[in-house]
């Protein structure tokens, strides 16, 4: 039985009655949420009100109750911009939610979807791997289940009435549900021993990859067997149910790519939390980066290299979103807000960032809702000019408004007032 599922905003409220979170007479939530501060809760009034906080996503709250928080912005590829963006989404293994056939090419699926993929394979090895009676490439005789018909069916089609030959197979586990799980698993375990050698999940993935040595090798094309698999998936048995997680993430991971996160449909997968906020703002200075690059600037990240607040002392820091520089000098800052307007102590910071890096162009980064456009908001009294620019991610064509974004940066750089 699917959960319930309970709609909410971003940063919006909803409140649950308790006895929807009650099991044996205890109130339980989903550990996996409690301590990663996906929802705030609080008790009101015989209630429990959770409020959203900057994820997203399909979260459980129970087996039986969870909560799918949307982003206030309209977002028309959410795993297009998480995969410019660099920024890992939290797979929580073991409760999955509908997705589109839908994919989008990406380069650290392993991370996301490994831990998904090793405990569904060991689940399968703990049960069995199945088996199919399949024909040798080199057949021994006398070997395997005699296939009589089989034999004289192909012979008669060819005009041959007799022929000195047994057919046969025989019963293997080298299947290709296994076989692409195995290739999956040698892919995971190299890519976290290139990347991160301490997971235990590389040991996990040795362990299963042991139990899997009677699965033969894939020799052909990798394109064929994530065709292959994708077409004995779509078939597979009723009698297999623990097969179909695994085999998903294994398809996700042989074609390094993530689901289109934004849309729902049939094709269970692990439910994916994003935290958006710091998918808009890795998003916006990775297109920028690459777009501002031919015309001289670079762009980094200050968090990563924060700033004196004071000349004289550096125990408070400043951290821009987006420093952008010409010729080793920083000529102007950005802060990535997303939200639907900043607030009088964001335009504060700003000018403080401003004020302690020495620049005097500098604004906010939003995006954009209905009818928002970009705008200049003025100079102060020391000459800092401040804009308000908007990247709207509800289009269906993300690479012409980065296009549009970058002119308008241009347009701040070179101290123009208006915008497109």
């Amino acid at each position: 039985m699917m959960p319930e599922i309970i709609e909410c905003e971003e940063f919006e409220e909803l409140s649950v009655r308790v006895s929807a979170l009650l099991e044996d007479g205890e109130l339980r939530l989903d550990e996996r949420i409690t301590t990663k501060g996906y929802l705030a809760a609080a008790m009101k009034g015989g209630q429990i009100t959770l409020r959203a906080t900057k994820y997203v996503g399909t979260i459980p709250l129970t087996s039986e109750i969870s909560v799918r928080v949307k982003p206030r912005a309209t977002i028309a590829n959410l795993s297009y911009m998480l995969v410019r963006s660099g920024i890992i989404p939290t797979a929580i293994s073991g409760f999955s939610r509908g997705y589109l056939p839908r994919f989008t090419a990406a380069d650290n699926v392993e991370k996301i979807y490994g831990r998904s993929l090793i405990d569904g394979a060991k689940l399968i090895a703990k049960r069995g791997f199945m088996k199919e009676y399949i024909r040798p490439p080199n057949p021994s005789p006398w070997r395997g289940r005699l296939l009589a018909s089989d034999t004289i069916r192909r012979h008669t089609a060819k005009g041959v009435r007799y022929r000195h030959e047994f057919d046969h197979s025989t019963l293997s586990p080298s299947t290709i549900e296994n076989i692409a799980l195995k290739a999956a698993l040698y892919q995971t375990k190299r890519w976290f021993h290139e990347n991160d050698r301490r997971n235990p999940i590389i040991g996990e993935a040795k362990a299963i990859l042991h139990d899997l040595w009677p699965v033969a090798d894939w020799k052909g094309r990798r394109s064929d067997l994530v065709s292959r698999l994708a077409q004995r998936i779509r078939t597979l048995s009723p009698q297999l149910p623990h097969y179909r997680d695994p085999l998903w993430a294994s398809l996700l991971i042989l074609q390094s790519t993530l689901p289109e996160v934004g849309f729902d449909g049939f094709v269970r997968l692990d439910s994916l939390i994003v935290d958006i906020s710091s998918v808009f703002e890795a998003y916006l200075r990775k297109e920028l980066a690459d777009k501002l690059r031919p015309h001289g600037y670079t762009v980094e990240d200050g968090n990563k290299v924060p700033a004196p607040f004071f000349i004289d002392a550096r125990i408070f820091t400043v951290h821009p979103d987006i420093v952008i520089k010409k010729d080793g000098k920083i000529v102007a800052l950005l802060d990535a807000k997303y939200k639907p307007d900043p607030k009088e102590q964001d335009r504060y910071e700003v000018l403080s960032f401003m004020d302690a890096m020495g620049v005097s162009i500098g604004g906010f980064v939003c995006p954009a809702i209905e009818n928002d456009t970009s705008r200049y908001l003025g100079e102060t009294a020391s000459g800092k000019r401040l804009v308000s620019l908007r990247h709207d991610l509800s289009v269906a064509d993300p690479v012409v408004e980065s296009d549009r974004f970058a002119q308008n940066v241009l347009r701040m750089l070179a101290g123009d007032r208006t915008f497109i």
